[in-house]
């Protein structure tokens, strides 16, 4: 019998928060659907943990990479792995509402929609939530160019069409665009690339608002660490999402505008990145560099000024910021 949706959790050093995510899917009222759990060679007990769960519940199907592959390309391996109508997918540190998939899946089903998405929570380690603002005009079915643009750079507070966590998705609709998540090693953010595929194939879908999904935020790992080919991989996504949505009929003046912010803001977490993050000092020299000599950084920069500068949370970082910005639209 084919479950109604299959669960899918990458898991990577996730010990201190896998229980409760765990937890949270079972508790689901909810009972036919499948958990695949793969474990993404982790260095800490989340397999053992992923054990334990599977002697309790038998719909915990439990997978353990031979390397570690990353979370797109362990998403894929869940992707080849699941049965169910529907696919869901949940963070190890995440966790979900016991009604979430009832819900959406019963919405999903009443018009046979390839996609559902809900209302999401952002839960901060200091015990502060936040959620996501709504478009004013018609919030229960933004249109696919609104998300679209908004996919690409924001303009509502927390508001982003770009997590697979929040969504359930039509499996046979997937299988038919043979669609699958780009390794972030090579390609930054794959989920974005992930949803704007599945948008510009035009799918039938529905928004419900109430929330279910609860994206915990913890501060000081990604944020402050340094990244690899940062630059790189940015423009490796910036130049094919250019072309699926150019080819899709989707790159307006408004998205054009979009993209043109999107590195403007990310402008500053390359220098950063560089200035900061990279504890080698040879480091900080070489990468920032390679930014101040690449003409897509520098060009784009002219179309700003200082007051549009994203805000931050330490000064320090605000004077970098300021002094990278004067550098780049002055002086390259």
């Amino acid at each position: 019998m084919i479950p109604k949706i299959s669960v899918i959790i990458p898991v990577y050093n996730a010990e201190n928060f896998l229980t409760r995510c765990l937890n949270s899917v079972l508790a689901q009222t909810l009972s036919d659907i499948e958990i695949i759990c793969i474990d993404d060679y982790s260095e800490d007990n989340s397999f053992k943990i992923l054990e334990n769960f599977s002697v309790k519940d038998k719909r915990f199907k439990i997978f353990k990479n031979d390397e570690n592959l990353g979370q797109g390309l362990t998403r894929n391996r869940g992707l080849d792995l699941a049965t169910g109508e529907y696919i869901a997918f949940v963070d190890s540190d995440d966790w979900i509402e016991s009604n979430m998939y009832e819900v959406v899946y019963n919405q999903a089903i009443t018009n046979n929609y390839d996609l559902v998405y809900c209302g999401l929570i952002y839960d901060f380690s200091d015990g502060k939530s936040a959620t996501p603002e709504l478009p004013s005009i018609n919030p229960e079915l933004p249109t696919i160019q609104f998300l679209l643009n908004e996919a690409i750079a924001p303009s509502l507070k927390l508001f982003s069409p770009n997590s697979p966590c929040d969504k359930i998705y039509k499996r046979q609709f997937i299988e038919d665009l043979n669609l699958r998540f780009e390794s972030e090693r090579i390609f930054l953010y794959e989920d974005k690339f992930f949803n704007i595929n599945f948008l510009v194939a035009n799918p039938t879908y529905t928004f419900i608002p109430e929330i279910f999904y609860h994206y915990v935020v913890r501060h000081g790992s990604t944020m402050t660490s340094h990244r690899k080919n940062f630059l790189k991989r940015y423009f490796v996504m910036d130049e094919k999402l250019k072309t699926i949505l150019f080819e899709g009929n989707y790159l307006n003046n408004e998205l054009q505008w979009r993209f043109r912010r999107s590195l403007f803001e990310i402008t500053f977490s390359f220098c950063l990145n560089a200035l900061v993050y990279n504890r080698s000092i040879k480091g900080k020299i070489s990468e920032f560099l390679a930014i101040l000599k690449d003409d897509r950084v520098s060009s784009n920069i002219k179309y700003f000024s200082l007051k549009d500068i994203p805000v931050s949370a330490s000064k320090m970082n605000s004077i970098v910021k300021s002094i990278c910005f004067l550098i780049l639209k002055y002086l390259c």
